[in-house]
């Protein structure tokens, strides 16, 4: 789907617009939330989600892939997710949401089937072909925009990031499998890889009409000092910072690791929001989940990750400051995003909920602390 209009064509700064009438300035803000809500329906995240019976699922995959078994649902923020058992084989089961392009599954397909073409040795979710061949399957639907989308993966085993409290060492892993991931997709590309993203950075300035769903004055002030330091900091940049395809969600929920393995990272899973977007915003992800959970020290457990990464890949000096305030973005980003999503789905007002309920707490944290400094290069 494209946005019946030129996102570029949005004026980011309607706060400072003294000049305007109120006519223009109720025309722009309209505008910005048109924004807002085309990023969001091309991200698949503005309805409700649909969901198939489990027999059906378990017929088609017998009918496109020759697979049978038990299958066990997984709540996920917008595809239907399964995990199937036959014997000892178990395999995850992605169904799209018919809102969701196809051809947006299938950048995802694409960066998948690239990385284990290039670069096999990463420990990414594979790919399981169809008996016709193919990394996907086309699902008719009677009603909604598109069909929709099966895909069936390999079940990588081991322990999600997201349940250890890793060490130093383990997150500086964390951080130098990310930049190996980057590398890997330095030079893949795709028609669809500079679609509209909900969670992608690039459009964070635009995001000031969500403070609407914050209610809570210091909450507030918060979130409108980090949009501040966005726009003075990381606008300027948005067209010189180094850019490419990435991962877009390397979160603790999608890095599986294994303890007593001297690698610590054994499984990369979830594509789901991948997008061509600058390289600071992919690490910001993983910093963002990192931010505060260690309220002594705030910083401490991102900037080991930051550590892994630049000793594999150092960026530009200047773009270490716009990291900083992009990893405390993508925080408030997800805090923002779930207030808004909570009030319009609130039949999974409890879900959306459940991962970012401590974020308020750990941005105050990581504001407050001093600012960090720029990582020894190898």
């Amino acid at each position: 789907m494209s946005p019946s209009f030129d996102p570029s064509a949005v004026d980011t700064g309607l706060a400072r617009t003294i000049s305007a009438s109120r006519a223009q300035v109720a025309q722009r803000a309209s505008s910005v939330s048109a924004f807002i809500d085309a990023v969001a329906s091309e991200s698949g995240l503005l309805a409700a989600q649909p969901q198939l019976a489990d027999q059906t699922v378990l017929e088609l995959l017998a009918q496109s892939y020759g697979l049978k078994g038990t299958l066990v649902r997984i709540p996920t923020e917008k595809d239907e997710t399964f995990r199937l058992r036959n014997g000892e084989d178990t395999y995850l089961v992605k169904v799209s949401s018919p809102d969701e392009d196809p051809a947006i599954v299938q950048l995802q397909t694409a960066c998948m089937e690239h990385l284990a073409r290039t670069a096999p040795e990463l420990p990414v979710q594979r790919l399981v072909r169809s008996l016709a061949g193919a990394p996907q399957v086309l699902i008719p639907v009677p009603v909604g925009p598109f069909d929709r989308v099966l895909r069936v993966m390999r079940f990588i085993p081991g322990n999600l990031l997201a349940n250890q409290t890793p060490s130093a060492s383990q997150l500086q892993l964390v951080g130098s499998s990310l930049a190996r991931l980057g590398l890997a997709l330095q030079h893949f590309d795709h028609p669809r890889a500079d679609r509209l993203l909900l969670w992608d950075l690039k459009h964070f300035h635009r995001m000031r009409p969500l403070l609407a769903y914050v209610e809570e004055k210091q909450k507030r002030l918060l979130a409108e000092e980090i949009l501040d330091q966005f726009d003075e900091k990381v606008v300027p940049l948005l067209d010189t910072l180094t850019s490419q395809v990435v991962h877009g969600d390397f979160s603790p929920f999608n890095v599986i690791v294994t303890p007593d393995r001297p690698d610590y990272v054994t499984g990369i899973i979830d594509f789901g929001d991948v997008v061509r977007t600058p390289v600071i915003f992919d690490i910001s992800v993983t910093m963002a989940n990192l931010l505060g959970t260690d309220p002594a020290s705030p910083w401490e457990h991102a900037l080991q990750v930051v550590d892994g990464y630049w000793s594999i890949r150092p960026l530009p000096d200047q773009e270490f400051e716009a990291l900083i305030v992009s990893a405390q973005a993508r925080l408030l980003l997800r805090a923002l995003i779930t207030q808004w999503r909570a009030s319009q789905l609130p039949q999974r007002r409890d879900y959306l909920l459940s991962h970012s309920k401590p974020d308020w707490d750990r941005l105050a944290s990581a504001a407050a602390a001093p600012a960090p400094k720029l990582p020894s290069a190898p």
